[in-house]
C-alpha cells in the first residue's frame, strides 16, 4: 500500500505568478476551492499510475475518474499565499478499481495544517476497446492499512446498498412521505377549500433556484486519453454551484462538504456541455446544491447524463437561510435525495 504513496507542493507561498490562477474574485486572500479539486484528480491520477507501473510499461490503460467519494472540509480558510501539500495513496484495490485516499494540507504559521480529506473511486480501462483492465492487487503490511483496506470494503458495500435504496428503485420511506405531505400542506390555503398552491413567507419554491450554464468543450481541457478531463468538469460545477448558493443566500457561502461526484460518460471534445444547478436542500444556515451535467447533440436533439454532483455550503454570516420548498412531485423527489445526501 505504502508504495503508492505520493506527495506534491502548490508554492502559492513563493510564486507569484501562480496566486493569480488559484485568488478568488470574491476574496483576494483566498485560494480558489475548484482549483484544488482540478489538483486533485491530476493527483489521483498519478497515484493510479504509481500503483500500476509495471502494467503500464507492458501495455495502453486509461485510468478514469468513476465517483468521487466525499469531500470532507477541516478548514476552509484556504490562503492563496501559502503552499499546498497534495498526498495520497491506494487504500484498496477491486478487480478493475482502485480507491484513492487523499489529504490535503496547508503551510500555516510554520507547520502544516489539515484541510481536507477524499476519496476517490478510479477504474482501470483499454482506451481502445473501452473495457476494464486488471490492477495490481494490495500487499496489506499493518493493521492501519488492514483497516484502511476495510474501509474501502464498507465504502463499497455502502454504495452497493444506497443503489439498491435509490429513489428511482423504491418508494420513499413513511418518514419520507409524512415530511413531503407536511411540505405539502404547507403550500395550500386551508381557508379556500381548494389545491392552489402558494408560498409559505419566508420561503423559496425550489422552481425559483435553478442556475445554468453552457459550456463548449475545447481541446486545451483534454486529458491525457483525448477526453474533457474531470478535474474541469468538477471546477465547472463547484463554481456554478457557489454562485447557486451565492445567489440563493445573499451571502458569500462556503463549502462545507462534496458528496458524491459521479462520472456516468466521458465529455468528448467539442461537445456542448449544460450544467444545472439547483438548491434542493436547506438546514439552518447550510444549502444543499444539486449539479447535473449533460452532454447535448443539437443536431440530433440527443441529451446524454454525464455527472451529478452535491455540495454542501454554508453561509457563516447567516443564523438560517431561508429554507427551501418543493411543489411537484418530482422536486419532492430531488429534495428527498438531496435530504439524505445531507445527513449520510
Amino acid at each position: 500500500m505504502r508504495d503508492s504513496f505520493s506527495e506534491v507542493y502548490i508554492c502559492l507561498g513563493s510564486d507569484k505568478t501562480l496566486r493569480l490562477k488559484y485568488m478568488t474574485p470574491s476574496n483576494v486572500k483566498r485560494a480558489r476551492f475548484g482549483r484544488i479539486m482540478e489538483d486533485l484528480d491530476t493527483m489521483a491520477g498519478l497515484i493510479c499510475f504509481r500503483h500500476n507501473e509495471n502494467i503500464i510499461r507492458s501495455q495502453c490503460v486509461a485510468f478514469v475518474t468513476a465517483l468521487v467519494d466525499r469531500i470532507e472540509m477541516h478548514n476552509c480558510n484556504l490562503a492563496v499565499d501559502e503552499d499546498i501539500k497534495l498526498s495520497g495513496q491506494v487504500s484498496w484495490v477491486g478487480r478493475t478499481s482502485l480507491d484513492i485516499k487523499m489529504k490535503v494540507e496547508q503551510m500555516k504559521q510554520g507547520s502544516w495544517e489539515h484541510i481536507l480529506d477524499t476519496r476517490y473511486l478510479m477504474v482501470a480501462r483499454d482506451p481502445v476497446a473501452g473495457k476494464g483492465l486488471p490492477v495490481n492487487p494490495l500487499v496489506i503490511e499493518s493493521a492501519a492499512e488492514q483497516a484502511e483496506f476495510a474501509q474501502g470494503e464498507a465504502n463499497q458495500a455502502k454504495r452497493r446498498q444506497e443503489a439498491e435504496q435509490s429513489l428511482f428503485k423504491t418508494v420513499p420511506s413513511d418518514a419520507e412521505r409524512a415530511l413531503i405531505h407536511h411540505m405539502f400542506l404547507q403550500t395550500i390555503d386551508p381557508k379556500a377549500g381548494t389545491f392552489k398552491r402558494i408560498k409559505p413567507p419566508g420561503t423559496i419554491f425550489m422552481e425559483e433556484t435553478k442556475l445554468k450554464n453552457i459550456i463548449l468543450c475545447h481541446h486545451e481541457e483534454r486529458n491525457l486519453y483525448g477526453k474533457i478531463f474531470g478535474g474541469y468538469l468538477m471546477r465547472q460545477a463547484f463554481e456554478l454551484a457557489w454562485t447557486n448558493a451565492f445567489m440563493y443566500c445573499r451571502s458569500l457561502p462556503e463549502i462545507e462538504t462534496v458528496d458524491d461526484i459521479v462520472f456516468k460518460q466521458p465529455v468528448e471534445i467539442g461537445s456542448v456541455l449544460f450544467l444545472s444547478s439547483q438548491t434542493v436542500y436547506t438546514q439552518e444556515n447550510k444549502m444543499l446544491v444539486y449539479v447535473h451535467a449533460e452532454v447535448v447533440d443539437p443536431i440530433k436533439d440527443i441529451h446524454i447524463s454525464t455527472n451529478t454532483f452535491y455540495f454542501v455550503f454554508k453561509a457563516p454570516l447567516l443564523e438560517k437561510v431561508k429554507p427551501v420548498i418543493p411543489k411537484t412531485y418530482a422536486e419532492a423527489m430531488i429534495y428527498l435525495n438531496g435530504k439524505r445526501h445531507y445527513e449520510g
